[in-house]
């Protein structure tokens, strides 16, 4: 890769990785190797503009810009490099800013971007929910509120419910017949570990009674994930184990209520994609395959 060109690269990493709202010693560490070894004055330039200011997009975190801001700075001052006026500028007017923050809804983005026929996002706390409908918005997705129902021929659609573990019933889930369901770290407290187990048993069972497929592939394919869909409902969750006696317990807890749990990371390995988020130790994620046992 031609010099330029990887400088370019760099720079991106840069960017994105602050746009991602990486930790600030992962931003400073790309600031620095975007420079050859130092925050010189022109990636401090490249932050203020790209980064920090009117040109980077989106919403700004006040507490987060003000400390990567002045992180940037006291490097640049320890390592006797110039920095640049508008670095100090940029500093002052953050710390008189007010920071807002957004639930996210990742998984329903992408569900629709494969085209799923149905997707029915959940979360228990009402102020998430909300922040999770603004969010499906911004990204041209339409929310079916409670009681419509969107016309058939606009895919860009989704529901966002409240679903409380603890206090969710099987009328609840009556009209579920899900093929897939998934999960993304929430095998967290021992405490729900066992709301979490009845309510898979639910959504498995319910979809394995269901007269119709509801998920529409656009072409066959081989792999794990496909083969689910044509078959028995399954679910996938995607964990980090940071307690072995909390995985235990949902190990346990699974088998007791006749729940097959299969660790598929090695076969099912995900691609390596975002290589700015430094702080992610995709080692320590677990994937796994839950289907009820017959």
């Amino acid at each position: 890769m031609a010099p330029a060109a990887a400088e370019q690269e760099l720079l991106l990493h840069l960017k994105l990785a602050f746009l991602a709202r990486e930790p600030p010693a992962c931003v400073l560490s790309l600031a620095r190797k975007a420079g050859g070894g130092s925050v010189t004055p022109h990636v401090q330039n490249f932050i203020l503009e790209s980064c920090t200011g009117n040109n980077a997009g989106g919403d700004q975190n006040c507490s987060y810009v003000t400390t990567i801001l002045k992180r940037i700075i006291a490097e640049a001052e320890l390592s006797s490099d110039i920095v640049i006026d508008g670095l100090y500028e940029e500093f002052g007017q953050f710390m008189s800013s007010k920071s807002l923050g957004s639930g996210v809804g990742l998984v329903g983005v992408c569900l629709n971007y494969v085209s799923a026929s149905k997707v029915i996002l959940t979360d228990g706390d009402a102020s998430t929910l909300e922040n999770m409908k603004g969010n499906m918005e911004m990204n041209n997705l339409c929310v079916e509120q409670e009681g419509s129902q969107l016309p058939e021929e606009n895919k860009n659609k989704v529901q966002c419910k409240y679903l409380s573990w603890e206090e969710t019933s099987e009328s609840d889930l009556w009209d579920c017949r899900p093929d897939l369901v998934l999960g993304a770290d929430i095998i967290y407290d021992p405490v729900c570990v066992p709301h979490l187990i009845r309510v898979l048993s639910m959504l498995l069972r319910r979809g394995n009674n269901r007269g119709t497929n509801n998920v529409a592939n656009k072409e066959e394919t081989s792999n794990e994930f496909s083969s689910a869909a044509t078959e028995v409902p399954v679910a996938y969750i995607a964990t980090v184990i940071r307690n072995a006696e909390t995985f235990n317990c949902f190990d346990k807890a699974a088998a007791d209520a006749k729940l097959s749990v299969v660790n598929i990371t090695n076969s099912e390995a995900p691609l390596s994609l975002l290589p700015y988020m430094l702080s992610y130790d995709r080692s320590s994620v677990q994937l796994l395959k839950i289907t009820l046992l017959s």
